[in-house]
């Protein structure tokens, strides 16, 4: 049987006020709550909002949209054949 991974979660944050790092930090917790606890381990951002955030892979990608964060785990994100460049 094959263990699943939670999927990915889309984090949208348009707030001026915020920072790039906080907003992920946002996301992550919405991902911990959403998946009973589960850590991300992976932050797909737009090339415009790459930064850095303590404990967590954070990679850009061009079809990613600013303001959205996409939330999830490096392992199933390789698991995807066609998503082994990002």
């Amino acid at each position: 049987m094959l263990s699943r991974r939670p999927p990915f979660l889309v984090w949208y944050d348009d707030n001026p006020k915020l920072s790039i790092a906080r907003k992920i930090e946002e996301a992550m917790a919405a991902y911990s709550r959403r998946f009973n606890g589960v850590r991300p381990t992976l932050i797909l951002v737009n090339e415009e909002e790459l930064t850095e955030v303590a404990g967590v892979q954070v990679r850009s990608v061009p079809t990613v949209r600013r303001n959205t964060y996409w939330v999830g785990q490096v392992e199933a994100l390789e698991e995807v054949p066609h998503a082994a460049g990002v």
